[in-house]
């Protein structure tokens, strides 16, 4: 009881300043890790990208005020202007997908079609397996990479049943995982159209399907689902042995349909990004931390000196300088430790979300690495104010401090 009276007695006398250093110092270290976050994401999205195949290319936008406002004109402009793409002498290929719904475990999920081009751009995407070979069907069964919260129990070389969800019916459809994306389950996305494309604009978290884009597997897919595709925008790969007038006239043939941004702008505008947002996000934060580690510092301090003169009749008591010192230590750091406790359980609510799938996380990574720095902060802070009592008892005895305290 002795023990516990001593833990908690700097309490009684702070607990309206230690409560709220308690809430500003967990708001900024969430603040701090939801930034790290978006940091990571956008880097490992540079990651993705970043592969000699698709340094010799651009990305096309298409102009989406000049499409009809018919779905089937739209579709049939988008892939005129694909096949014009494609047409081009220096154009080794175009990286897009053809998208669809389908269902499985009761829950709607999406599925696309790589082509050549899209595996090749995204090779890197690939956790585990393989992606797709000459071979696109095991023992009937289309071959097929899995990608999502959905499937996090699934191994490789498992087979699972999905449904294609038909004009007329619902078709359970039998495949082979030969392939798979780990968390954080981010997958080729090309919906963003902007004018200052970076590499956070290419990756989405959600559940996939990737299927294999050929003949066979068309054939078996068009039985039942639509897949065709609108195709706003992809990247356009050069040949490795294209000529600088043949890439200007593929240029000029997109400046007149819609807009595109070359590899290295990409690049620029990644850094960019990071420059100016992603460092501005971690100016309000990083203020938080650093009043939060002003208050713990004097809140140590004050209790450091407001408890000397216990402290004292308790080490006459019996009560040891190493047990004086120690209680004063978990007095200080448990509001960091608090702070750290806070962190790691909404960290561990976000991750458990995202991979039952009841939520998605775009455009940041969110995991247990990101506790790290909580940790490292916690452990910085508790060493800096832990070195207050220490240097007091190190340079006064209990009987001197206890004689200044009561010289009156």
């Amino acid at each position: 009881m002795k023990k516990l009276h001593l833990f908690f007695s700097s309490f009684s006398q702070n607990l309206f300043s230690s409560f709220m250093l308690v809430v500003i110092m967990s708001v900024a270290l969430i603040a701090v890790q939801n930034v790290i976050g978006q940091y990571r994401y956008i880097n490992f999205s540079k990651y993705i990208i970043e592969n000699d195949y698709l340094k010799n290319s651009d990305y096309f936008m298409l102009d989406m005020l000049s499409l009809p406002p018919e779905y089937d004109k739209q579709l049939e402009y988008s892939n005129s202007i694909r096949e014009n793409i494609s047409a081009f002498n220096g154009v080794d290929g175009v990286a897009y997908t053809k998208n669809s719904t389908v269902e499985y475990r009761s829950v709607n999920i999406n599925l696309s079609m790589y082509n050549e081009s899209m595996k090749k751009a995204f090779k890197k995407q690939l956790s585990e397996g393989k992606w797709f070979t000459s071979q696109s069907f095991t023992d009937n069964m289309p071959n097929v990479v899995i990608c999502g919260a959905i499937f996090d129990d699934i191994p490789i070389n498992s087979d699972i049943i999905i449904k294609l969800n038909g004009n007329k019916n619902i078709v359970e459809q039998k495949v082979h995982v030969i392939g798979k994306i780990a968390y954080p389950y981010f997958s080729a996305d090309y919906n963003t159209i902007s004018q200052n494309v970076s590499t956070q604009n290419f990756l989405v978290q959600a559940n996939f399907v990737i299927f294999d884009d050929n003949k066979q597997t068309q054939e078996l897919l068009n039985k039942y689902i639509n897949m065709s595709s609108l195709s706003f925008s992809y990247f356009v790969i050069y040949k490795s042995d294209c000529t600088q007038s043949q890439r200007e006239e593929v240029r000029d043939y997109m400046d007149t349909v819609g807009s595109y941004a070359d590899y290295d702008k990409i690049l620029y505008n990644t850094e960019k990004e990071i420059r100016e947002n992603i460092v501005k996000q971690m100016i309000t934060p990083i203020f938080l931390l650093i009043v939060s580690t002003i208050l713990l510092i004097s809140i140590a301090t004050l209790n450091t000196y407001k408890k000397l003169r216990e402290h004292t009749i308790y080490y006459l008591c019996g009560c040891s300088r190493k047990n004086s010192f120690g209680y004063l230590f978990c007095e200080i750091s448990i509001i960091t430790l608090i702070a750290t406790l806070i962190n790691i359980v909404y960290v561990s609510y976000v991750i458990g979300l995202l991979k039952s799938g009841q939520m998605g996380y775009n455009q940041s990574i969110i995991d247990y690495n990101n506790i790290l720095l909580s940790v490292v902060y916690c452990i910085f802070t508790v060493a800096v104010t832990i070195i207050l009592p220490f240097l007091v008892y190190r340079r006064n005895t209990p009987i001197e401090i206890y004689r200044r305290n009561h010289n009156d």
